[in-house]
């Protein structure tokens, strides 16, 4: 798409029409920057638009408030000069902030990379740029606007690396990518949340496993989790073709192919991004603990007895670190604490055994699930690929179990009042009676309350009774 035709895309926007007509109403400067350029040029349409204005026109939020009936928030902070004015709906986002400096030609020249420093100014129809955008848009290349950049706001690093990630066909500048490298300690000044949401934009990205590939090679990824600086050259045994950390950052392109297993043979199951999110991060740090367990036998095979455990706690500093919330981080904890469960079933695992798995894995058993494919898949040993098929039959017979609600929550057939009706006197005793019948109740051995009720009788009734 040339400049014409973007322009022409601006105007049939109705959106953009309509803040063009402002603009020029209230004779006010108020710029179209950045990301909705680019991808116009580029032939993509979007309903994310960025948007700069001076700081001398803040009266004009107000009038946009009103002209499209919608309300912005807040987000970053007054100190910093971060503040970014945003309103979110119905698949569409506005970004508003006030220019660096007091032209738009100052505002360009500090922002990150030159396919961003593009902007049209809707007060007058025109068109303003760097020098090199247009070429850089038309060769797909990243490449910073000053050697400043990055020292401006160091986590421009990341945000490098995610348009390598979502930006189809783009190439980093050689420069930009040696002083990514050069640079890359710069990235501890920065508040752990900015780093977490950047990176959190990298894995949800359709190229996450191109991201956490720069993130090694330029070895940000060891600024940023140096728990993992272990794994690096560190053998595996017959189920591993590839040593720690090489099949921990190929697990992150295989989580995708486990997605597309799934669309295949379970089109049920449903990802929302926090699942999504899991699933990359329970792959990244799945493995950390076998630098601390990592063992040998008599016969010289190589071991990583209860890694799954020391995984957690590490993975546990690392969240803690990045301010991850409860939720995410317990999810997380949970998938790496059991992810060598379904890798560890035999081809002579009863359903009754599958049932217990799916009730003690409850609501993240569809990630649990995902997580082992993608570890089958990274791990091309002897030993697992003899395992593959039976790892798969596990998978789709766990996932159908896993929609039976009765076996994940299964309900409560009977109380602790039945239970002391024979004789039992409150205590734990009633507690483990209740467990011995809600197990048998989810390996399927009963079905209803009359069965809970006779198999108490018949199995306790006469211990209670004395």
């Amino acid at each position: 798409m040339d400049l014409n035709q973007v322009r022409e895309e601006i105007h049939n926007d109705p959106i953009l029409s309509e803040l063009s007509r402002l603009a020029k109403e209230r004779n006010t400067s108020f710029f179209l920057v950045g990301g909705y350029l680019r991808d116009l040029l580029l032939g993509a349409r979007t309903k994310d638009y960025d948007f700069a204005l001076p700081k001398d026109a803040s009266p004009f939020i107000e009038t946009i408030e009103e002209a499209l009936h919608l309300h912005f928030f807040k987000v970053g902070k007054e100190e910093t000069g971060t503040i970014t004015y945003r309103i979110v709906k119905e698949g569409m986002s506005i970004d508003l902030s006030f220019l660096q400096g007091e032209t738009i030609e100052e505002d360009l020249r500090r922002r990150d990379f030159t396919v961003n420093s593009f902007a049209f100014c809707l007060q007058y129809d025109r068109f303003h740029w760097m020098e090199g955008v247009l070429e850089d848009i038309e060769k797909k290349l990243i490449r910073a606007v000053s050697n400043r950049s990055i020292d401006l706001d160091p986590l421009r690093m990341l945000r490098a690396i995610r348009y390598l990630c979502t930006l189809e066909g783009f190439a980093m500048d050689k420069e930009l990518k040696e002083e990514i490298s050069f640079k890359r300690e710069k990235i501890l000044s920065l508040p752990a949340e900015r780093i977490r949401m950047e990176l959190d934009q990298i894995l949800l990205s359709p190229q996450p496993a191109v991201g956490m590939k720069f993130l090694h090679e330029s070895s940000l990824f060891f600024s940023l989790f140096p728990e993992l600086k272990g794994l690096e050259s560190l053998g595996q045994n017959e189920h591993h073709h590839l040593d720690a950390l090489s099949h921990t950052l190929l697990i992150v392109e295989k989580i995708s192919w486990a997605f597309e297993w799934i669309g295949r043979n379970d089109p049920e199951t449903l990802l929302n991004q926090e699942d999504r999110l899991a699933l990359y991060y329970a792959g990244l740090f799945h493995d950390i603990g076998k630098q601390d367990t990592h063992s040998k036998d008599e016969k010289g095979r190589v071991h990583f007895y209860y890694h799954e455990a020391f995984s957690a706690q590490a993975a546990e500093r690392i969240m803690e670190r990045l301010r991850f919330s409860n939720l995410m981080e317990n999810k997380i904890l949970h998938l790496i604490k059991n992810h060598m469960r379904i890798l560890n079933l035999s081809r002579e695992t009863k359903e009754t055994a599958l049932r217990r798995l799916v009730n003690q894995i409850g609501d993240d058993t569809h990630l649990l699930v995902l997580l082992s494919l993608a570890d089958k898949e990274a791990s091309r040993g002897i030993l697992s690929v003899q395992n593959d098929e039976v790892v798969e039959k596990h998978c789709l017979r766990i996932l159908e179990l896993f929609r039976e609600k009765d076996i994940v929550h299964p309900p409560p057939l009977i109380t602790g009042h039945d239970v002391m009706a024979l004789g039992y006197s409150s205590g734990p005793r009633v507690g483990q009676i209740l467990s011995f019948i809600r197990h048998k109740q989810v390996e399927g051995e009963i079905k209803n309350r009359e069965e809970a009720l006779k198999v108490l009788e018949e199995r306790f009734g006469m211990e209670g009774g004395q």
